[in-house]
Formats: C-alpha cells, structure tokens, sequence
C-alpha cells in the first residue's frame, strides 16, 4: 500500500504518517524505485494510534501500549484524571471570559490580579447588571418591579379621591363609567408620583448608609462611562419609562474615558442613624466627574458591592488621565481595602 492509498485509507496527512514513521510506530519498506509500501500490520498500528491519539493519549503512551509496555485500561484511568484537570481549568477559562464580557471592561494588566468574586446580599442591594459601577442601574425588570410595587401604595389616594368624585355624577350607566375611568386615571396619577418621587429620597434626607433610591448610577465600560443624572421630577419619570420601553440610552450620558478632564474622590467622615441614639461612622466616598465639553456630575455616597471597588480603582488609575485623590484612597481602592480600615491603619 503506497503513501497516498494509506492517507485515503486512514484520513491522514502523509506528514503525520512520516511523523510515525520517525517515531518508530511503522517501518514501511521500499520498492524498486524507492517508494514506501505498508504493509497490512502497518495499516492496523496506524489505525491503532489514530484511535488512541483521538483519546489524547501521548504518542509515548501510544508506543508503550502498542510494545505491550502499558495497559491499555490503567492508561486510560490515568488520563481520564488528567483531563478533569483540563476540563476544570478551561471551564474556569470559560467562566473569566464570560465575566470580562459580561462586565465589557477595558483591557488592563491589573486585571490579572483580581479573582472573581460575588458577594450574597438582601434582594434590595444585588446588583442589576454585570458591569462594573457606582451605584446599581435601573432595568427594564427592576422598573417593572417598581411599578407592580406601586400599585397598592396608589390605591388608597385613588380610592379618596374617586369617592369624592362619585358625589358629582347621578346613579346611571354613565357614572359608573366615568368613575371607572376617572378610578383608572387616578391610579395611574398616582403610581407616576410615587415612581418620580422616589429618584429624589436619597440618603441625604433619610440619614441612610447607601442611596435608597438605586436608580442613578455610573458604569464602567471597555471604552468610557455611562450614567444617569438626576434632572428633577418629569425627567425622572421620562428616563424611567425609557427603561421600562427599552429607550434609556436616549436619556443616559457617555463619555469616552479620554474625553474625562478629571475624576476627584471625597474622601467624606459620615454617619448612619437607624432611628437611634447610637450612630455609626463610616468612610465613605463621593465622586465628583468633569467632561472636557464643560459638563459635570456628582454622585454622592454611591455603593459598590461584589468586587467593583477594586474594578473601578484599576479603570480610574489607568484610564482617567487626572484623578484628584488628596487622602490617596485609590490604593485601598484597588486592593479591595475597606475604606474604614484603611483610614485606621493610615492615622495609626
């Protein structure tokens, strides 16, 4: 059987029947004008190592089962541990790649040095979305939620106000429409009020340790940020419908992270009451973003939960060409540094 009956044969290159050949597996011998001719034992052990080879068992393993070296079976076991290794190791590959994705952040060498980590919080403060960011990003199923949440808080005042109303129509078919209709108006009056207000009960009025409202937030993506600002009551329901119509973009900011000025960190000695005497203190940050088109935005006391703080540190040191850090907290930042302990160990 010459080179090219023998490539037909197995589904093989002639380079990888030379390959072994080289290897010793087969010792073809040669005709008249010099041409390989295999013989059928030569067909076999080829067809032999190309099975075992497709069970990603080494050529030297190969050799050794065919020399009756090696069990075939104890060979077998010793690879099958070896592969769970692998297939562990290119599933954890799988899981980083997907995370990078799912959080679309910038190529940085620090990345490297963070491992993945979630965190189980209340319902109330888990994230919404991958991305890394200050504060949590209003969804489509997060305003969902908000609106079915509203419904019973809007019954009451509707059900006042619908009473009165009943007091001006005569008992006939057309009250009871009007008042159904006048009763559905007032729910959806209501509801609307309710979802605007809530944008602006921040902890600066309620004294709370994180923004209770979570609807404004700052993510960091592969090639800049993107927020939304608070811009008063009928602003905050448009951009709210947008996203639960899907059209947020149109009422969020972005900006390349060249196109930043300056990104300053406040370093700010707050406390938490719960309604107490006693009160909690709490290094906490403010940021303060500039825009190099004169535009500006101040989040204050933004959360960060899961790993984000160590994100948003690494993107803000390598990213924004001027960070304003007076107290040097980008450090605890980017090391995952509580910021309470961190202060302690700096005046210590």
């Amino acid at each position: 059987m010459k080179t090219h009956e023998l490539e037909k044969e197995l589904g093989i290159s002639k380079h990888t029947i030379f390959y072994y050949e080289k290897e010793g597996i087969v010792t073809p011998q040669r005709d008249e004008n010099g041409y390989r001719s295999y013989s059928q034992d030569d067909l076999q052990k080829l067809i032999m190592v190309k099975f075992l080879c497709n069970l990603n068992i080494s050529i030297d393993d190969v050799k050794a089962i065919l020399n009756n070296e090696l069990d075939f079976k104890e060979c077998l076991e010793i690879n099958q541990i070896h592969l769970e290794k692998q297939i562990k190791s290119l599933e954890e590959v799988q899981e980083n790649i997907e995370m990078y994705v799912r959080k679309d952040l910038p190529m940085l060498p620090a990345l490297q040095q963070i491992q993945r980590e979630a965190k189980n919080y209340k319902l109330g403060y888990q994230k919404t979305t991958d991305t890394v960011s200050l504060g949590r990003r209003l969804t489509k199923k997060l305003a969902l939620r908000k609106f079915l949440y509203k419904i019973p808080a809007a019954i009451t005042p509707s059900f006042i106000m619908w009473i009165c109303a009943a007091s001006f129509f005569d008992e006939n078919l057309e009250k009871t429409t009007a008042l159904i209709i006048i009763f559905v108006l007032l729910m959806i009056l209501f509801i609307n009020i309710f979802v605007a207000t809530e944008f602006q009960f921040s902890q600066i009025w309620l004294k709370m340790p994180l923004d209770q409202t979570m609807n404004q937030s700052v993510e960091f993506l592969s090639d800049g940020i993107r927020y939304y600002q608070f811009h008063g009551y009928l602003n905050n329901l448009k951009y709210y419908y947008g996203v639960l119509f899907n059209k947020a973009e149109k009422y969020m900011q972005s900006y390349k992270y060249e196109d930043i000025q300056s990104v300053e960190l406040i370093l700010n000695h707050r406390y938490e009451s719960y309604g107490t005497p006693i009160a909690r203190d709490w290094y906490v940050l403010d940021y303060r973003f500039e825009f190099k088109d004169g535009n500006h935005f101040y989040f204050y006391w933004p959360f960060t939960i899961d790993d984000d703080a160590r994100f948003i540190g690494m993107i803000l040191d390598e990213k924004v060409e001027n960070v304003i850090d007076k107290d040097h907290v980008i450090e605890a930042l980017k090391n995952g540094i509580h910021l309470n302990d961190y202060m302690k160990k700096t005046e210590d």
